[in-house]
């Protein structure tokens, strides 16, 4: 079985109108019934809805689509750290809508410079009350102040994007990946094997990230790592089935029972709770 721990849905239509949009809105939807598709095909049995960009902190459609169906949908919020009440929405998003995570964005220039500041702390100390999941949207250069972080609020559980977006060129003994593979002495610090497409600088299957692959196999072991498949951006990198071949010819290092615990079992446990985990 395999559960999608990290895609991406949409509407941009009048239903959703994302009045706190942020970013320029897409000219076509990306619905939950799309995504339904390519699910039932592949026989995925579970998704996380990562809040898209463009709507802002506008989660409805996440939230909303989760909500009614939690047994198979998992919605990670998104909430700007930035604001004095950034706290008390967090809760409202996990407590009254149902959300099991939220995301930050270090990445994006807008939150970048809030990433760690002590304003931003009553946060993350909601997110561990509220035992919401942190996503971390990441460059290298961001992983100290997470190293510090991670540190302040061990209670947290944290997952990285993407191997926060490496420099391939520079390889695997680079500090900056080196800063990646440090966070490995947290228990509670995951790594999600996506978006190679996002760093790589060859075609698919994106060979010359293989080794930092392994490499994070080698630090956090397959119980702290999530395979998603960054729907629908996977699309037009690559197509679905091919990014859920990618996992056999990455992998091969990994058991049977190591696999299973990086497509499914992590985010069923993370996101979806003890008792989810056979439903999914």
């Amino acid at each position: 079985m395999t559960i999608d721990a990290h895609l991406h849905i949409w509407r941009a239509t009048s239903t959703y109108p994302n009045r706190s949009a942020t970013h320029v809105s897409p000219y076509s939807d990306v619905p939950l019934e799309l995504l339904r598709e390519y699910m039932d095909e592949y026989g995925i049995v579970g998704a996380v809805l990562v809040q898209p960009l463009f709507p802002g902190s506008d989660n409805s459609y996440v939230a909303d689509c989760a909500m009614r169906e939690p047994k198979n949908f998992a919605a990670v919020c998104v909430v700007d750290p930035r604001l004095p009440d950034a706290a008390q929405k967090l809760r409202y998003w996990v407590e009254e809508r149902g959300c099991k995570g939220i995301r930050l964005r270090p990445r994006l220039a807008g939150e970048q410079s809030a990433f760690g500041d002590p304003c931003t702390f009553p946060l993350w100390e909601r997110a561990v009350v509220s035992n919401a999941v942190v996503s971390v949207l990441a460059n290298p250069e961001h992983l100290p102040i997470l190293d510090t972080l991670a540190d302040r609020f061990p209670e947290a559980t944290i997952v990285v994007d993407h191997y926060a977006h490496p420099d391939v060129s520079a390889g695997v003994d680079a500090t900056e990946f080196q800063n990646l593979l440090a966070l490995a002495r947290f228990p509670n610090v995951y790594v999600k094997a996506t978006g190679y497409y996002y760093f790589s600088r060859e075609k698919y299957p994106w060979q010359d990230c293989w080794q930092y692959a392994r490499a994070v196999y080698e630090a956090f072991g397959a119980r702290r790592m999530l395979w998603g498949s960054d729907f629908p951006h996977i699309l037009l990198a690559a197509g679905y089935r091919r990014n859920l071949l990618l996992q056999e010819r990455y992998f091969t290092y990994m058991t049977g029972a190591e696999r299973e615990q990086m497509m499914h079992h992590n985010a069923a446990r993370l996101y979806f709770g003890k008792s989810a985990q056979g439903s999914c």
